[in-house]
This record gives C-alpha cells, structure tokens and sequence, in this order.
C-alpha cells in the first residue's frame, strides 16, 4: 500500500511537465509547417541560366542552306529552308556543264581550240562579258572560264558542242543519278528557261531543276573530284560583274561559287569557303526576288554560319 501511494504521487507530480513538453512540440510543428508551406511564388528559388539561343535567320529566298564539314569530314547542317524543293536553278547549271566536260574530255584537250558555230553565238547575251561571235576561235580553258567567271551562255553552248549535243544532256542527267542528286534535271547546259513558260509542276521536264540539298552534294563531288572548276570561278574577272561573288564581304579563304538568274529562277547562288579553322562551309539559295537580293541573302547565311561556328 505504501508503494502505490507513491507511485500515485510521482504520477500526479509528472503530469504538469509531460502536458508542457507535449504543449511545445505542438507549438513547435506549427512554426515549422508554417515555414515549409509558404506558396511557391513567395520562396525564393535559384534560376539556372538557360542556353542562348542563336537568332533566326530570316531569308528572303525560297530554299537555303549552310553545310559546315570539319576537317575529318563531319557534316553539320547549320541552316536549312526548303532544302528538299526543286527549284529552277538558272546558270548554276553550268556547274555540271563543267564537270561534263571534264569527264568527256582527254587529258590535253584543255588546250583544244573550238571554233564558236553560229548557234551557240546566238545563245541569250550576258550583262558583262563573254558574248561570243561566230567563227571565233577560243580554247576549251578558256571557254570554262568565260563560263563560270562570266556565266556566258555562248560558251556553255559551244561547249556543248565539243562534246556532243546528242549526248551531252544525257550524261547530266546520268551523272545527277550517279551522284544521287534525287531531285534533279537538266534539260540544256546553260541554265536558261523556255521562252513563254512558267515554271510550275506541270511543267518541270523543260526546265533545269535542282534542290539545295542536292547542290551540296555536287560541290561536293567538284571538291573532290574537280577542283579545277572552283579554282576558275574564284579567280577575280577582269571585267566588273555586279552582283557577283566577290561583292560578298568576306574574311576567310575563298574556294569558289557560281551565280544564276532568271525570271524563273530568280537569284541564285552557290559559295564555298573556308575558315581559318579548316572548316569547309557550303551555302546556297534559291529563289531570290532579284540578282541583287542573292548577294545580300547570301552574306547574311555567311554571318549566320560563321556566328553558328563560334557557338554562339
């Protein structure tokens, strides 16, 4: 008995602490839930910076497109619009005119002299220069160079020729197969449009027609294969060409391009250079509202391209 009354006391002695410790962790959980409640809007969070983003590129051409390709060959699309469109590409033609030529020709025949017959006189005049007479007499070289310097169409013509007008269509459009150039064809050499027609679906088998995906592809194959043909077409011209590749502001190492247009085409342009850092840069457009706008078109793409190999 004397225990229990003991026991009795203790028990009533304790209740007022254990009440009071029971009292503080209630008090207790209510401040800390009071802090990790707060809303989300009024806590304070660290903002992790967001990767730049590189601007857009808006161009006034109706396909573009920059390929990077480093120095062991790794490729980089760094701008693309309509790359897959097949689009009259006007004296951009001539590029594979070249190619052609070269491929059906035999070793010393550069030197060949061609005598300019009265139909490949009477091909469409060029602004600048290379508006041939008939009966002049010019060399394979130097007809390739009136060609890709000054685009003239005479010499495509007279080019033509030498190789055989029979046949000569034929092995552009066989070597666009060759090369998987998918939407592709060639109906002349010189890039011209018919007279009276308009380029639409219905009528794509009688114009000259590419994409700017398939384009790379054959600067490509003249890197490799033709070097000759860009080592011309950078060589600056003797007489002025508005509009023409050396109007491009540039810094890095010129390999070559060539120029187009027509009513149908519009301007067009194709460019290769490269950069101090051994990378090679593919551009072209299609489709430009006028000779000039290529130009201008063109040196934004490069900006572009030379901006995106910088990372920024």
């Amino acid at each position: 008995m004397k225990g229990l009354k003991f026991f009795l006391i203790a028990f009533l002695l304790s209740l007022p602490f254990w009440w009071g410790i029971n009292v503080l962790k209630e008090n207790l959980e209510d401040a800390f839930y009071a802090q990790i409640s707060q809303p989300f809007q009024e806590m304070s969070f660290v903002k992790v910076p967001e990767k730049p983003q590189k601007p857009n590129l808006d161009l006034q051409t109706k396909a573009a497109i920059s390929v990077k390709i480093n120095e062991v060959g790794r490729e980089k699309i760094l701008f693309r619009k309509n790359i897959d469109q097949p689009l009259p590409i006007a004296s951009l033609t001539k590029l594979m005119t070249a190619v052609i030529v070269l491929e059906n020709s035999e070793d010393d025949s550069l030197s060949k002299k061609v005598i300019v017959s009265p139909k490949a006189a009477s091909q469409e005049d060029v602004p600048v220069f290379g508006n041939l007479k008939s009966g002049d007499k010019l060399s394979v070289k130097k007809l390739l160079e009136l060609m890709l310097i000054y685009s003239s169409n005479d010499a495509a013509w007279a080019l033509f020729e030498v190789i055989g007008q029979e046949y000569f269509v034929e092995k552009m459009n066989q070597k666009a197969e060759i090369l998987g150039l998918e939407n592709t064809h060639f109906v002349n050499p010189t890039g011209l449009d018919p007279e009276n027609l308009l380029y639409n679906l219905d009528n794509l088998d009688y114009f000259n027609y590419s994409t700017a995906r398939d384009l790379v592809k054959l600067a490509q194959y003249i890197l490799k294969e033709h070097p000759l043909i860009f080592e011309i077409s950078r060589k600056e011209p003797l007489y002025l060409i508005k509009d023409g590749i050396f109007d491009l502001f540039l810094t890095q190492k010129v390999i070559g391009g060539k120029t187009g247009y027509t009513d149908e085409a519009g301007g067009c342009i194709l460019f290769v250079f490269k950069n101090d850092e051994g990378n090679l840069f593919i551009n072209v457009i299609l489709g430009t509202p006028s000779a000039s706008a290529r130009i201008a078109e063109m040196q934004k793409l490069i900006d572009y391209a030379s901006e995106a190999k910088r990372g920024r």
